[in-house]
């Protein structure tokens, strides 16, 4: 019995010295990439309204239009997040947007178009940041919400809802 458990012990200690010389850690590149690549959400981005949803949120995946991309990727092509909250991505930090004031590349060569009639009264749905025109189907009928005029709903970063204003 003793001989067997001096056997055992023999092996145990051979077989680690063995391996003990032969261990590699990681590399500090491989190790940077993993890093980074944990840090990259991927987000579900609607097509239709360009906006894009993080995991575990209501409508991630589940619209009708759209495809799943990096956050960096989705705010890149122009998305933006849903109710204003980011997923946590990286990129958040080195991103730079135009501020809101400054005129898209639409409103620079259609003015006419994108100015509509100031004085309109429209429905700005609170939450979302959309404004709705008389007549729409969610004129006055959005949860949070108020009645402005469309100079001021643009004035106050609001945005027009499927990107028409009122005429």
């Amino acid at each position: 019995m003793k001989r067997l458990h001096l056997f055992v012990m023999v092996s145990l200690v051979g077989l680690f010295l063995s391996t003990s010389g032969t261990y590699l850690p990681p590399s500090s590149a491989c190790v940077a990439q993993s890093q980074s690549e944990r840090k990259e959400v991927k987000v579900w981005v609607n097509t239709s309204s360009r906006v894009y949803h993080c995991p575990g949120t209501r409508w991630y995946g589940s619209t009708k239009h759209g495809k799943y991309v990096g956050e960096c990727a989705a705010i890149q092509d122009g998305n933006r997040p849903a109710y204003g909250k980011a997923c946590g991505s990286d990129c958040q930090s080195g991103q730079t947007t135009a501020p809101a004031s400054s005129p898209s590349a639409e409103e620079k060569t259609a003015p006419a178009q994108q100015a509509g009639n100031p004085d309109a009264k429209v429905w700005v749905n609170t939450n979302s940041g959309v404004y709705h025109c008389p007549g729409t189907r969610w004129y006055g009928s959005t949860k949070q919400g108020e009645y402005m005029t469309q100079k001021k709903a643009r004035e106050g970063g609001y945005r027009p809802a499927y990107g028409k204003v009122c005429q």
